[in-house]
């Protein structure tokens, strides 16, 4: 047996702790090195319950190497006007605390300037995975500058529940389902005899009401805006303006506070008064799950494709969120492999079961597999087949609020439906008088 009081014995001891202590520091160098070495991406964007598994997911996969950092606008917080405003406030300082921000897809154009040219990035076998309603706005001046994340479509929820204690409203049902017109609509309002709040839409001064117009707008001429452009002293324009002043003013179908509503009080109003129906998007059902305004009033809402024109045909708009890489950021390889695993098709599913968004790869509309998990998919797909988009244009957004500014007058009665459009025209050909001449 070895003597360990031995000198021989001590020198190997302290020779061995030497060694361990040189390992020590050397490995504590190295961990710090590595964890110095994480590339952190700040990626803006309303964060559900879907970004928050993704993004778990993405950062335990590539733990030590990146991390996801979300920056969260609320639905609650922030209008879509506001986040759009702050948005660009923080690309045009041209800083680098943002990376990737998810943009509304009329935002695309607005936005392009402060954020990278994606082509490089992405294969055509990557970009022949994509539907191409997702690929619509990421395109300006003819590059590629966005990725879809998710899409929606405008879309007639209904209170299953109250719907069905009035005598007749199972055959009502029936009609939604099949599609219904807006003389039919209107006409509920006698034969339900309904005392709280028919119909709810967004009305206020921002680009919901917008959304709501272009859908009628189309639906009585799909190649509007390549034919007139921002014109609106059409019969076309007039006839979509007017059914909604007729819809508050004239038939009481819908009550004038509507005027006032973005996205999130009209749906917090139709839930607290027991609306029987209310334009709102696709995702509705999951949008609000985190912030519910009434939780069992919420578990009845159904989804129909909404009323159209007799003289045209059903229209939906399409809306949804585009990825963009901040031309500043220093970390675009990072962010580009996280943009291709939101991508990816197990991502996509995940933003449809825990959000309510429609995937944007066309293998979830397609497989098997998917259709089984999902027999809905069919229901999508026909809805998908009216979905019409807003102009893409450079300038829409400061066009758009020039038609809500003096569309939301017309419906509260303040101005004709005529002055109305005069106004908007006359205004929108002011501004692109002054880009020419600028």
């Amino acid at each position: 047996m070895r003597n360990i009081g031995s000198p021989k014995w001590g020198l190997g001891a302290g020779y061995l702790v030497l060694l361990t202590l040189i390992y020590l520091f050397i490995y504590s160098l190295f961990v710090k090195q590595h964890e110095q070495e994480v590339t952190q991406i700040y990626f803006a964007d309303r964060v559900t319950e879907a970004h928050r598994i993704l993004i778990d997911k993405y950062n335990r996969m590539n733990a030590g190497r990146i991390q996801v950092i979300p920056i969260d606008f609320p639905n609650r917080d922030f209008s879509t006007n506001e986040r759009k405003e702050i948005l660009a406030r923080s690309l045009r300082g041209e800083g680098d605390g943002i990376d990737l921000v998810a943009v509304d897809v009329i935002w695309v154009q607005r936005f392009a300037k402060w954020c990278e040219p994606l082509g490089r990035y992405f294969s055509d076998q990557e970009m022949q995975k994509i539907i191409p309603d997702a690929l619509y706005s990421c395109y300006a001046d003819g590059q590629l500058v966005a990725l879809p994340l998710d899409l929606v479509q405008g879309v007639m929820y209904y209170r299953e529940d109250l719907l069905r204690k009035i005598k007749g409203g199972d055959r009502v049902i029936r009609a939604l389902q099949s599609n219904i017109t807006w003389p039919d609509f209107i006409a509920l309002k006698g034969k339900l005899q309904w005392k709280g709040p028919l119909y709810v839409f967004t009305a206020a001064d921002y680009e919901g009401l917008i959304c709501v117009y272009i859908e009628n707008l189309l639906g009585l001429r799909q190649d509007y805006f390549s034919t007139y452009g921002f014109n609106f002293d059409t019969q076309e324009a007039r006839e979509a303006l007017q059914l909604l002043v007729d819809l508050v003013q004239k038939h009481r179908v819908a009550p004038e506070v509507v005027t006032r509503f973005t996205e999130v009080p009209s749906y917090d109003y139709f839930v607290k008064n027991n609306g029987l129906f209310i334009r709102g998007w696709t995702s509705y059902d999951r949008d609000f799950k985190e912030a519910p305004y009434g939780p069992e009033n919420e578990s009845h809402l159904r989804k129909v494709p909404l009323p159209y024109s007799p003289r045209g045909r059903p229209t939906s708009i399409f809306g949804g969120w585009n990825l963009m890489v901040s031309k500043f950021s220093k970390k675009k390889e990072a962010v580009i492999d996280f943009m291709k695993f939101l991508l990816r098709d197990e991502s996509q599913e995940v933003f449809y079961t825990n959000g309510g968004h429609y995937p944007v790869i066309s293998s979830f509309y397609n497989d098997s597999a998917s259709v089984r998990r999902h027999p809905e998919i069919g229901s999508i797909k026909a809805l998908m087949l009216t979905g019409v988009h807003r102009p893409v244009q450079q300038d829409y957004t400061n066009y758009s609020k020039i038609m809500s500014h003096y569309f939301v007058q017309a419906i509260k009665n303040k101005i004709s439906v005529s002055d109305a459009l005069i106004g908007a025209t006359a205004a929108i050909q002011s501004a692109q008088q002054s880009v020419v001449t600028r």
